[in-house]
């Protein structure tokens, strides 16, 4: 903590004020992701209890780097991503002690009380209060020195039991899926508050992550034993939960996921806490949910890493310049530009973005992008598209269909399947030669309001059609809209003058092979929520007033 004040103390806020567990949290974070550092937020008084919360501490890159390698030195994303594929090659083993600050304070089988803690409830659709920055830890009962650390959402349903959802079909899915068949409750631990290389490391989605963990800062994690399962848990943890996950079910959900929906999806768990350690000054941290950039910049950066390593090392030829998933795509969107050396090699373009499908399953829209492009500024980006690329199947821009996916798309027919498209926008800036006039544009009966996003080159045009206008093709006949190479439609709650909230809708709102209509090298995309829509966006009942 005080590295973080003194490293970036631009980036750190502290509330004194008392604030309710219940939507506050959410409500502050909310207002942090309006500035440019958006900031992590300690509260002081939560409602309930006398601990502390800290929420938003991965919410930007440069917090998130000062979690890596021997010193504090990375402050970019580029130069996260080179810095983890340096250190992610090696491993360094935790080491076992007799003590620690997290055993200053013990609380044992029936003195257990989670509601001490300050859980949050997110938002009001979600089920209840939810513990986010818990990583849930187990061995594998057929590979006993296997351990796992995962992120396992965990819903509070009384004094010492929690409703969890393994639903990932990951290590801790597979875990109890075994103990199960041999007829036994799995042991578990859960960390919550750890130094941010642990964190990093189980976002990886690996298993000997107190190994990964020491490799990142350089020095071996210190573990001691828990007091009521057998397993290590950092010596300098906040807070550690033990228990068993239990053979009966309990319930678990809704809760709002990574995509900005609701998810009732849950593999119903019971996490039944039989003790719970602590710092005698811990802080509680929780991770904002939702797509928060603190849940999409965790969860997504060290994917990314390896990710744009592949990138370089199987093309054959040096062409990666940069590489962003925007956080505001929800994974589903990636940026890329191309070195300038490379800029007029046939299809190489399109072979890159064929590569970044094949590495991720989560990205159905790449767009590729020339020399120069700042790929971190989304509306530049979708103006850039607009303007430079050739709208043609086969040649700037390229969709397949059913293709292995997301489970949480919300825009997938198919949970799984999903179409995706390729997107050559490295060619020359193009103007249509026509002037184009907003009014004239919002003028059209079918629309009732319009966008050129921030005054930029009408070459991208955003509307908000009438309700009940579905079939689009009238667009293409339009004398108003003739010049716009690019039309996005999206619904009354997608702000159109934000690039942001635009690329969301892309994202989680359009099916490419679907969704798209190609005609006379103009691109007209539907980003709106279709009559068979079910997910339902999570949303706060108040807004807080700074």
């Amino acid at each position: 903590m005080e590295l973080l004040k003194e490293a970036v103390p631009d980036q750190f806020v502290t509330v004194c004020e008392p604030i309710d567990w219940k939507y506050e949290v959410t409500s502050y974070v909310t207002e942090m992701e309006k500035r440019q550092t958006n900031p992590a937020v300690m509260f002081e008084d939560v409602k309930g209890g006398s601990t502390p919360l800290l929420v938003n501490l991965f919410g930007h890159v440069d917090r998130i780097s000062l979690g890596i390698g021997e010193t504090p030195k990375v402050r970019t994303r580029l130069g996260f991503y080179d810095e983890w594929n340096r250190l992610f090659v090696r491993d360094v083993p935790p080491i076992m002690v007799k003590n620690g600050p997290v055993k200053e304070r013990k609380a044992l089988g029936g003195d257990v009380d989670l509601r001490s803690l300050p859980i949050p409830r997110f938002y009001e659709q979600d089920g209840g209060r939810y513990v986010t920055a818990g990583l849930f830890l187990a061995r594998n009962p057929e590979k006993l020195e296997e351990i796992n650390l995962s992120y396992v959402r965990m819903h509070l349903q009384g004094k010492n039991r929690f409703g969890v959802s393994f639903h990932s079909r990951g290590h801790m899915w597979q875990y109890f899926e075994n103990a199960k068949a041999v007829g036994e409750p799995m042991e578990a631990a859960v960390i919550i508050g750890a130094h941010p290389s642990l964190y990093l490391a189980a976002a990886a989605k690996i298993t000997g992550e107190y190994h990964k963990a020491g490799a990142l800062t350089g020095e071996p994690v210190e573990l001691v034993k828990c007091e009521t399962v057998d397993l290590p848990v950092p010596a300098d943890a906040e807070i550690v939960l033990e228990g068993k996950v239990l053979l009966e079910e309990e319930d678990e959900g809704p809760f709002t996921e990574y995509t900005g929906y609701i998810s009732g999806r849950s593999t119903r768990n019971l996490f039944k806490v039989t003790g719970m350690t602590r710092r005698r000054d811990a802080v509680f941290l929780a991770v904002a949910p939702s797509n928060s950039a603190e849940h999409l910049l965790l969860s997504g950066l060290p994917k990314q890493a390896r990710i744009s390593r592949a990138m370089t090392d199987f093309i054959h030829t040096p062409a990666l310049e940069d590489i962003i998933w925007p956080v505001w795509a929800t994974h589903f969107a990636c940026f890329i530009s191309m070195k300038e050396s490379v800029s007029g090699i046939p299809g190489l373009a399109k072979q890159m973005g064929l590569l970044l499908l094949g590495l991720d399953h989560y990205v159905k829209m790449v767009a590729v992008l020339p020399h120069g492009m700042d790929v971190s500024d989304s509306a530049r980006v979708l103006g850039a598209i607009a303007e430079r690329c050739d709208f043609k199947l086969g040649a700037g821009v390229d969709v397949v269909g059913t293709v292995y996916s997301q489970l949480l798309d919300p825009s997938s027919v198919k949970a799984g399947i999903s179409s995706k498209m390729i997107i050559d926008a490295t060619g020359p800036r193009v103007s249509s030669g026509k002037e184009i006039e907003l009014t004239d544009v919002i003028g059209i009966k079918e629309i009732k309001d319009a966008s050129f996003l921030h005054g930029r080159s009408p070459a991208l045009c955003l509307i908000r059609p009438e309700q009940g206008v579905k079939d689009l093709s009238w667009v293409f006949e339009e004398k108003a809209l003739s010049g716009c190479k690019m039309v996005v439609c999206v619904d009354d709650d997608i702000d159109i003058h934000d690039g942001r909230q635009i690329l969301w809708a892309m994202a989680t709102r359009f099916q490419p092979a679907e969704d798209s209509v190609i005609k006379d090298n103009r691109l007209v995309i539907d980003a709106r929520k279709g009559d068979e829509w079910t997910a339902l966006r999570a949303t706060l009942p108040f807004e807080r007033v700074t």
